[in-house]
């Protein structure tokens, strides 16, 4: 839903406010943390402001105050006790903790429904290596291939393949920047294989492309097309995820209601995907998690009109393991017709 233009002011005002404040961390925390903390702060202001308005964001900015004064002291010290470690001589050593990694139960499911061919990919990476794995965290992607016959089906196959390859390729500390980075590759590398005089066999394939990173305490989504991530926390299911349909921009311009959006005939019409054009813009969101909370991934396969809707997914979710989870999920949508190939992942935080 958009915000209304004064409700944008008091975001962008917000938003302002808390940039100077992030200048009273240490500039090695800022460097670290800064963006992680400010998309944080952006999503938070603009879930308050539409749910409960100006008086419960000046709460909001209560509790953030109270949480700066303390987190700005303790950073503060600990950028000093490095100082003098250094300056005395002693060598400090980073240990990766287990709690450090978050526990993962993961389960992922694909189906080629009532089509004649799969045209979805879906991966989880795990890294074994634990320093990597503290570092880069775990990696989910699904995507919805286009294009007919075998074309959706490489599309597809290329995007997992290609932004799991770059995604970890990449010396880049910036989880958001490197994973947007392995998209744009992965983008590049489909648009030209569907561009070469050799492939025209090929030509007018693409792919949607989801892809969630979870590391420590937050999860890191990059997204183009409508495929979906949702999170659910505490009981409660939201899409963090925005689709680049025709469907969903009409709904967030306010030209047609939730229930036209439901029904609506053109609902599988996406202005961007990979592999449609040489460059491609990546949608990135970040979102903190604590135990108890799980990630879903989905192609519009399971949330198309008259399949399951998102009430149905945060009940079978909250109430059966992934494993279990991504088998009931795919088994309502085949019950109500699975009209085109359905993939979900689920991810429990333990």
């Amino acid at each position: 839903m958009p915000l209304n233009s004064s409700h944008s002011r008091a975001l962008a005002i917000s938003e302002a406010v808390y940039r100077a404040l992030l200048l009273l961390y240490p500039r090695s925390f800022r460097l670290e943390y800064g963006r992680e903390m400010l998309q944080t702060f952006r999503t938070s202001c603009r879930e308050t402001l539409l749910r409960e308005g100006h008086g419960a964001l000046l709460c909001l900015w209560w509790s953030i105050c109270y949480d700066l004064l303390l987190t700005t002291a303790g950073e503060h010290l600990r950028a000093l006790s490095t100082r003098w470690k250094s300056w005395l001589g002693i060598e400090e050593k980073e240990f990766i903790t287990m709690s450090s990694v978050p526990h993962l139960n993961v389960a992922l499911l694909t189906d080629i429904g009532m089509r004649a061919q799969n045209e979805d990919s879906v991966t989880s990476v795990e890294p074994q290596d634990q320093q990597v794995l503290a570092e880069k965290g775990s990696l989910f992607i699904v995507a919805d291939g286009m294009g007919g016959h075998t074309k959706g089906e490489l599309a597809s196959k290329m995007a997992v393949e290609e932004v799991s390859k770059h995604y970890y390729d990449s010396a880049d500390n910036d989880i958001t920047a490197a994973l947007s980075y392995a998209i744009k590759q992965a983008n590049a590398t489909i648009y030209q294989h569907s561009q070469g005089a050799q492939n025209a066999g090929t030509n007018g394939m693409g792919t949607t492309c989801i892809a969630a990173v979870v590391r420590r305490k937050h999860i890191y989504i990059a997204n183009v097309g409508d495929s979906r991530a949702y999170l659910v926390h505490e009981g409660h299911l939201r899409q963090v995820s925005e689709d680049h349909s025709l469907v969903a921009a009409l709904l967030r311009e306010g030209k047609i209601s939730p229930e036209q959006a439901r029904t609506h005939p053109n609902h599988n019409v996406i202005y961007r995907s990979l592999g449609s054009q040489i460059d491609v813009e990546v949608d990135t969101f970040i979102e903190p998690v604590q135990a108890g909370d799980k990630l879903v991934l989905c192609t519009d396969g399971l949330v198309g009109p008259g399949l399951v809707s998102d009430s149905e997914i945060c009940a079978i979710v909250e109430q059966y393991a992934p494993a279990e989870s991504v088998s009931r999920l795919i088994a309502l949508t085949k019950e109500r017709g699975a009209p085109d190939n359905v993939s979900v992942v689920v991810a429990s935080i333990e």
